[in-house]
């Protein structure tokens, strides 16, 4: 046996040691954050959550919390951040990879959803557009702007995309990597840029 193999049987199998003792403190993440989820959901790396809201995540997701598990995103985890009365909803089979969210109101992920590496969702502008209301005596949070996120069945969100306030992207759409979304997408499109726009339409997938 080359010493090539020998050492990716060692790493294999620290590998697996290393995935037993995260999902064990996942878990204790997960539930102490009082999150909403089935045994069946699947976390490589170690989830940040800071949760004042409602989180459900569905069956069979899989989410992907550290460089190790999907290097090509350079990011370090997955962060769910949730404002108190804000709600989060993950469907069932969806698939993400050190994404940051940002819940204020309401995001809604469809069912098999994928989210690339490094991508941000925001459904809050986090402080107010007047520069009055946002330091000095006259600060104001309360007029800090959201606005609700839909992500539908089968959308596919390109790495290091970033989902803004208000966004709607229909069913099994496509984002391109490094686009920004700030209103609709229609469903069976790919829209890319920044602002993200039409590129072109795709067929229907039927689930």
């Amino acid at each position: 046996m080359t010493p090539s193999i020998i050492c990716r049987k060692l790493m294999h199998k620290l590998d697996g040691y290393h995935r037993k003792g995260d999902n064990i403190i996942n878990r204790a993440v997960l539930w102490i954050n009082g999150v909403q989820v089935d045994q069946s959901v699947s976390v490589s790396g170690r989830i940040f959550i800071r949760n004042e809201g409602k989180i459900r995540i569905g069956v069979g997701t899989r989410i992907n919390s550290a460089s190790w598990t999907n290097p090509i995103g350079g990011n370090d985890r997955t962060y769910l951040q949730i404002m108190r009365g804000g709600v989060l909803s993950i469907g069932d089979n969806s698939a993400i990879s050190n994404t940051a969210i940002t819940v204020a109101e309401s995001v809604n992920i469809g069912r098999n959803v994928f989210i690339g590496a490094g991508c941000k969702i925001y459904d809050t502008d986090f402080h107010p557009i007047e520069a009055e209301f946002r330091f000095g005596d006259t600060v104001d949070i309360t007029r800090t702007k959201t606005k609700r996120i839909i992500i539908e069945d089968g959308a596919f969100i390109g790495g290091h995309s970033i989902i803004l306030k208000g966004s709607h992207i229909g069913e099994n759409s496509v984002i391109g990597a490094g686009s920004v979304v700030a209103g609709n997408i229609p469903a069976n499109e790919i829209w890319a840029g920044n602002p993200a726009r039409f590129i072109k339409k795709i067929k229907d997938v039927m689930y």
